[in-house]
């Protein structure tokens, strides 16, 4: 396993994960505006909707019960599209019902890049994401470079404004 050391607080891992797939529900941004777009997205579509589910734990409609069951917000999916990229609020899928307005979306068995880093939301993770895509990616992740998948955020539970606050990004690779 390969580690490399960010700044002191980032790092990233090469790792093989089983075939996942995702339940949650999309927008599509256009790449120049993901900085303002994606958190928008956040705020708008979820945390106006739903951030209070967690706190009450008593979901009220089928999609309010696949986002507790399933997680969804735990995880967002970065896919091509054809004006830019569709953007994914997700979690991982457990089974059961897929409500009206929520899709599924799977991975094949993969090796990934995996970047963690801590910091307050969403500046860390947008500090991360430009460091794979400017620094990473065209030094050591061209070697690796998967073609035609979608890339993961992955988000801890807790307080996304700490200092502390665990999150990253994967990276489809294939192997050397």
């Amino acid at each position: 396993m390969k580690i490399f050391v960010l700044n002191g607080s980032s790092n990233v891992t090469y790792e093989k994960k089983k075939a996942m797939t995702f339940i949650g529900y999309h927008t599509e941004i256009r790449p120049d505006e993901g900085y303002v777009k994606c958190p928008e997205f956040w705020d708008k579509e979820y945390n106006l909707k739903y951030a209070r589910l967690w706190q009450t734990m008593k979901p009220d409609t089928p999609i309010k019960k696949a986002i507790l069951s399933n997680h969804i917000g735990m995880f967002a999916i970065c896919t091509e599209s054809e004006n830019g990229f569709d953007y994914w609020i997700a979690g991982l899928y457990q089974g059961g019902e897929v409500p009206d307005g929520l899709e599924l979306y799977s991975f094949p068995e993969s090796s990934w890049a995996v970047f963690r880093t801590k910091g307050s939301m969403p500046g860390a993770l947008q500090t991360l994401n430009t460091y794979v895509w400017k620094e990473w990616f065209p030094n050591e992740g061209q070697k690796y470079q998967a073609n035609g998948m979608a890339t993961l955020e992955v988000y801890s539970a807790g307080d996304s404004q700490s200092p502390d606050y665990e999150c990253g990004i994967w990276v489809p690779v294939r192997e050397k």
